[in-house]
């Protein structure tokens, strides 16, 4: 493998001529005395994730180390750590838990719970499209858990069907959980990199796509193309690079959805409320995550519930060095350990999308670039 190549296959990881990072070579590692390594379950550019035993509490959880090579840049750690901290301190059941993060003394870890279930990206994968009132079930849930967020002033920026996991057993109604915080920043711009692109180009709202501050509207504007790809079957731009996608986020109008398939039978209100999520100008749509969640259920005519509040400190970016653990927070209490046929099972299918995740973490998850130029200019931004 040439130096400067990354693999994303799930064994090495060769970054500028670093030794390359094997990840199944640290299985039986214990991390912070406590998270007993059993199993890798993927790799990317950025990170590895495992799942451990908490020798502590019994219990197996889903743990993320930061890869070797990055782990030596203090910027990195940095932001590893905040996305630790950040996810850790939404309580929600539409978020996924993160129960201990870490690493100033260390290897950088967050643990989380171990899921069950599917990723919405291989959902969509292998259906395509889904129904109307499927599409509103999950997208409600996606919206409570962002509420929480918001309350927070933590807005997720990166919102995608990788970063979707319907949680749960086959036939059963699953429980969406939001993940990867790794892009996260404050609701008024704490924590954000003002003046460049952060996002996946397919789902960065305009004011991301032109590297300016965002807020909760950002994330709205992402659930509703996420909402027009669930419906449609695909996104409402494609472009042969991530810049033309950039540009035609930040200007062209999302297309109707009933003038790109008028076949397809959705319900005109749900259609509106679509469009509305989708404005350009974040004014014109739904002020909040809980707002749209209320306009989603409503346009098929079903109730929907408010998120719950939660109470805990509002997010602030740090400014240097590490973030430090909120000591006011309370760690998640212990669950029993589960029965040896279920642990076997959840090493298959836990953290389905963190899988995904991670295997593209190292070509859409940040994208890093300048914002567009003024429009009439002929040249595309550089990367």
């Amino acid at each position: 493998m040439p130096d400067g190549s990354v693999s994303l296959s799930g064994v090495d990881v060769r970054v500028d001529g670093v030794v390359p990072f094997q990840p199944e070579s640290l299985l039986g590692t214990v991390v912070a005395g406590r998270y007993r390594l059993s199993g890798h379950l993927a790799s990317g550019g950025m990170a590895a994730v495992y799942v451990a035993e908490d020798t502590r509490e019994r219990r197996e959880v889903a743990l993320k180390l930061l890869a070797p090579h990055l782990a030596l840049s203090p910027e990195a750690v940095r932001r590893f750590l905040c996305e630790g901290a950040i996810a850790r301190m939404i309580d929600h059941e539409n978020v996924v838990r993160v129960l201990d993060h870490g690493g100033e003394d260390g290897p950088c870890f967050i643990a989380m719970e171990l899921l069950e279930g599917e990723g919405l990206f291989e959902r969509l994968r292998r259906e395509g499209a889904l129904a109307p009132a499927e599409v509103v079930a999950i997208l409600v849930q996606v919206c409570n858990g962002l509420e929480a967020a918001h309350r927070q002033g933590v807005v997720h920026r990166d919102l995608k069907p990788e970063n979707v996991f319907l949680h749960g057993r086959r036939g059963a109604p699953p429980v969406v959980k939001i993940l990867d915080f790794g892009v996260a920043g404050g609701a008024h711009g704490e924590g954000g990199d003002t003046g460049l692109v952060v996002g996946t180009p397919e789902y960065l709202s305009p004011e991301q796509a032109f590297g300016k501050a965002v807020d909760a509207r950002s994330d709205v504007y992402s659930v509703g193309v996420m909402a027009w790809r669930m419906l449609v079957g695909r996104t409402p731009f494609s472009a042969d690079s991530a810049d033309a996608l950039i540009r035609m986020q930040a200007r062209d109008p999302v297309p109707s959805i009933t003038a790109v398939r008028p076949d397809l039978g959705v319900p005109p209100d749900l259609v509106s409320v679509v469009a509305r999520a989708c404005a350009k100008d974040p004014s014109d749509r739904p002020p909040s995550a809980a707002a749209l969640a209320l306009d989603l259920a409503r346009a098929l005519g079903g109730p929907v519930s408010r998120p719950a509040a939660v109470h805990r400190p509002t997010f602030q970016a740090p400014r240097e060095g590490p973030p430090q653990p909120d000591a006011s927070a309370p760690r998640a209490s212990g669950t029993p350990a589960a029965p040896a046929d279920r642990r076997k099972r959840l090493r298959v299918l836990a953290v389905v999308a963190l899988v995904l995740g991670l295997c593209v973490a190292g070509a859409a998850l940040t994208l890093h670039t300048r914002p567009p130029p003024p429009a009439g200019a002929p040249q595309a931004p550089a990367p």
